[in-house]
């Protein structure tokens, strides 16, 4: 998180008000006063008349924008998961095209063949042997591509099959051969799946932007279609864009959102970007690794005499291009042959398992609610939420008009089941600098508040580890106002998939009468749930929770998917 020099700030922001409450004012919280200068001691006898010290003012309290645009807080735990999980992907692939040296294999490739693979490379023989074979067709194989020997037609007809360029050398077959290996193969049958997905809708963006739509192979080396992966060198999303980068393409990021996440948002921004790019370089190929490695490096190399891409990946060492660089285009290339191919490089149509693209719908939420209130509104899960919506950070929406995708399927029933639920919930947000001497239980008593609440909201794992100068978010109930229960599923929606994924909740007897205030509630415990946002739905206190279902420490209790839970409504 960023270190900030302002004081204490506290911000309350009342959401999905019903009707007849009013706005109360905002609580604020006693300033720290500066501590005054001491006077130094007079340099000469005679006395001084020394004017006394100024009052310590009060510094200028940030504004609410400042308190919400810390975009280096960490994401909610649920959400949090879900990059770990996509960035692993990523990180698993870099680790094995280090250990494959298959970046390198460009290196002097007029003169040395697969030498730039090194002797302990586990493609190196592959390649090696579609080197040796003779370039000139013969017999029964003429019209094919020698070094692609899968392929059943020659090269024109192979590069005619795309709107970008296409070549096959050895730099390329490297790339074939790797995705085809035994520790690469499971992530590549994973990306096409995804790209089922994702293909036809990027494709008609990156035409409406007027790129050519085979470049959506880019997305797909960069990120394997992945909206959630985030890469050491802290590039985000599908499109993979640093920070800076994101912002100046008009990708929103702060403590609420990170927009480099939305697929569709990023897709546009990307192409706007490689749009630029090419107008730089003058070549797709260079335009591509422009994209990798900054234009920066491709125009200084185009300086140096260098206007061809192969050109400057067939120089040895970091002179022209990194590694990364020099392997970057080839890569595309190769996973672009492959898939417009899979099965003839042996990814069967069996093992492949399609994603499909969600037609949705936004609708306006006018301040911060809940995801599973959201979620309960369309009668879906939670992760169907997240899952439309990859660019929150946040278990709700931000503190200020937003929309959010639903469903399209399910936008009647949010419209009829919307205005109940927003009538009954209202979230209020208070801004928090650490202060020294500070910790999360103290904190978590001055407002009031579950120190679950607190961990959750700003993404901290470790209760401990809190620094000066951090900003928090605390979230808390409007007074006198409950968020509403979670209602059971629509029938229409529980598949068997679904309920596995996010099981409805079950309910007791007494809580089926809707027009009596149930005395009980039993709730089976679904994916993303913990025990403050449990209680936070259901507008009752974590320590009367805990206390329902025999849990001594809410910090330490292992909340199990599928578990059940006492909940007692309007009960202390």
């Amino acid at each position: 998180m960023r270190q900030i020099r302002t004081t204490f700030l506290a911000v309350s922001v009342l959401a999905l008000a019903g009707p007849g409450s009013a706005q109360g004012p905002v609580s604020r919280g006693a300033t720290v006063e500066a501590a005054a200068q001491a006077l130094p001691a007079a340099d000469v006898p005679e006395a001084q008349i020394v004017a006394p010290p100024k009052p310590a003012q009060r510094r200028q309290e940030p504004s609410v924008d400042d308190v919400i645009a810390n975009a280096d807080a960490p994401d909610e735990p649920a959400i949090a998961e879900e990059i770990e999980q996509e960035s692993a992907e990523l990180e698993d692939l870099r680790q094995a095209e280090e250990a494959s040296r298959v970046q390198d294999a460009g290196e002097g490739r007029r003169t040395v063949g697969a030498d730039g693979l090194g002797l302990e490379s586990p493609i190196r023989d592959r390649v090696e042997g579609a080197l040796g074979r003779d370039a000139t067709p013969r017999g029964e194989g003429a019209g094919r591509i020698p070094l692609l020997p899968e392929i059943d037609h020659d090269l024109a007809t192979l590069q005619a099959e795309y709107d970008i360029p296409i070549d096959v050398n050895e730099a390329v077959v490297a790339y074939v051969r790797f995705f085809q290996s035994p520790s690469v193969r499971a992530h590549f049958v994973k990306w096409l799946g995804r790209s089922h997905r994702y293909m036809e809708r990027y494709r008609k963006i990156l035409k409406e932007e007027g790129l050519p739509e085979d470049t959506v192979f880019l997305a797909m080396i960069e990120s394997g279609f992945g909206n959630f992966a985030y890469s050491r060198a802290k590039a985000s999303g599908p499109w993979q864009f640093i920070a800076a980068t994101g912002k100046s393409y008009g990708l929103k990021q702060d403590f609420w959102v990170d927009e480099r996440r939305d697929p569709e948002r990023s897709a546009r921004a990307a192409a706007r970007f490689l749009k630029r790019l090419r107008e730089q370089t003058g070549d797709w190929r260079l335009a591509w690794a422009g994209y990798n490695a900054g234009a920066g490096r491709i125009l200084a190399a185009q300086k140096k005499g260098y206007d061809d891409f192969w050109a400057m990946a067939d120089v040895p060492g970091k002179k022209v291009l990194r590694a990364e660089t020099k392997g970057y285009v080839p890569k595309l290339m190769a996973a672009a042959i492959i898939t417009k191919h899979h099965e003839a490089f042996g990814f069967r149509q069996d093992e492949i398992e399609r994603q499909a693209w969600t037609d949705y719908e936004e609708v306006d939420v006018p301040d911060a609610t809940l995801l599973t209130v959201i979620a309960r509104a369309a009668g879906v899960s939670e992760k169907e939420i997240i899952d439309l919506n990859p660019e929150l950070r946040r278990a709700c929406t931000p503190p200020r008009p937003y929309k959010i995708k639903i469903p399209a399927e399910r936008a009647q029933a949010f419209a009829e089941a919307w205005p109940a639920l927003r009538a009954r919930t209202r979230l209020t947000f208070a801004g928090h600098v650490v202060r020294r001497g500070d910790s999360i239980g103290r904190i978590a008593q001055r407002y009031g508040v579950p120190a679950q609440g607190i961990l959750e909201m700003n993404g901290l794992k470790n209760a401990r580890k809190l620094r000066v100068g951090t900003e928090l978010i605390i979230p808390r109930p409007a007074a006198g106002v409950a968020v509403a229960a979670r209602a059971p599923e629509p029938e229409s929606r529980r598949t068997a998939a679904a309920e596995r994924a996010a099981p409805a909740p079950v309910r007791t007897a007494s809580a089926a009468a809707p027009a009596a205030k149930p005395a009980h509630q039993t709730l089976r415990v679904r994916a993303g749930d913990t025990l403050w946002s449990i209680a936070q739905r259901f507008g009752v206190e974590l320590q009367d929770l805990c206390r329902w279902n025999g849990i001594k420490n809410p910090r330490s209790h292992k909340l199990m998917v599928g578990a059940m839970i006492v909940v007692r409504p309007g009960r202390g």
